[in-house]
């Protein structure tokens, strides 16, 4: 019996080590993966991870967000580098600065788009959302603007 619950233990952090690396795969070629590597436990930081889950009725293979008090200004650095290879970019500026958007990133499966989605305040607060799934940007507009 004893070894029994050794295995399913194993078992466990088997599967949990595998969905951490596929979900790091997926995130692996952009710099906002990082985000959530380095601040994902960092105090003053919040992040939730979801997989295979519903958002306003929207099917996700991924969602994951951050939220943060005080990295504002290096998380808007790895936001620049994702932002040279999107595909399609919407933000919004205000005072010459970009306070939110999202950058639509190249897919790497087929009907599996990757979003990133974010905002910022001038205190170095924001939030940074990465979304997969079959979702268009229409999708995402509607997701980030409907009450």
């Amino acid at each position: 019996m004893r070894q029994r619950n050794i295995f399913k233990r194993l078992s466990m952090l088997l599967l949990m080590a595998v969905m951490a690396t596929a979900t790091a795969l997926a995130q692996g070629d952009l710099k906002t993966g990082k985000a959530f590597e380095q601040y994902g436990h960092a105090k003053g930081c919040k992040m939730v991870e979801l997989h295979d889950t519903r958002l306003k009725g929207y099917k996700l293979k991924v969602y994951k967000s951050l939220t943060y008090k005080k990295y504002g200004e290096n998380i808007a650095t790895l936001l620049k580098e994702d932002r040279k290879r999107a595909k399609k970019i919407r933000e919004v500026v205000e005072n010459g600065r970009i306070v939110s958007g999202y950058y639509m990133m190249p897919a790497e499966e087929k009907n599996i788009n990757r979003y990133i989605l974010f905002s910022n305040t001038d205190s170095n607060r924001g939030a940074v959302i990465y979304i997969e799934g079959n979702l268009s940007p229409q999708d995402i507009m509607s997701i980030c603007y409907s009450k």
